[in-house]
Parts: C-alpha cells; structure tokens; sequence
C-alpha cells in the first residue's frame, strides 16, 4: 500500500513538471520563438544557475535582460505576458538549461537536445 501511494505521489509531480514545462514551452513559442529559435535551444542559452541568477536578479528578469532591444520589450510588454505566464517561462527555462540533464524529443519544431 506504501508504494502505491509513493508511486501515486511520483506521478502525480512528475505531471505536473510536465504540464508547467508544456505551459512554458507555449510561452517561449509565443514569445521567444522568433529571436532565439527552437525553445530547447533558448532553454540552453544558460545553465541551471545562470537561469536562477537571472531570475534572482530582477522582478522583471527577462524585460531586465532585453532592456537594450526595443522590438523585444514590446513584445514583452504584451497583454499576454502575465505573471502566470513569467512563471511557466521561467520553469521551462530552468528544467530545460544546458545542464539539467533533460534529452527532449521531437516537438514539431526540434529534435534532439
């Protein structure tokens, strides 16, 4: 009974690990895609704590790191770029970096890692 419950638990996270980094991979499509490519290469532009560093260092840590590029602020400055969806962005970015040890497959716009 006490690993069905640990099972049940596991899989429980790990779904929703993967609906967050599904939700980021939405954003980064919307609003990354056309500057940095494919969302597993922008994910990789950075490791685990270079990401985290980032997001430790501003409130608004992407507008922050594009605050040099008119055409990405606008873009960022977007009705559609909620806290909600910072957040997703910023846990696929994270679960995505060049280091976290993630192999993604095919998502119709990328293979490989």
């Amino acid at each position: 009974m006490k690993n069905i419950f640990l099972s049940i638990t596991i899989l429980l996270a790990a779904q929703n690990l993967y609906a967050y980094s599904s939700k980021g991979m939405k954003v980064y499509k919307k609003m990354c895609l056309s500057c940095h490519g494919s969302p597993y290469r922008g994910a990789k532009m950075h490791t685990i704590d270079e990401w985290e560093e980032i997001y430790e260092a501003s409130k608004t840590p992407i507008k922050h790191l594009h605050k040099s590029d008119a055409e990405a602020l606008k873009i960022l400055d977007a009705d559609y770029f909620t806290k909600k969806k910072q957040s997703y962005l910023k846990d696929f970015l994270i679960g995505n970096a060049k280091d976290a040890g993630s192999v993604p497959g095919c998502d119709g716009n990328y293979c490989g890692s």
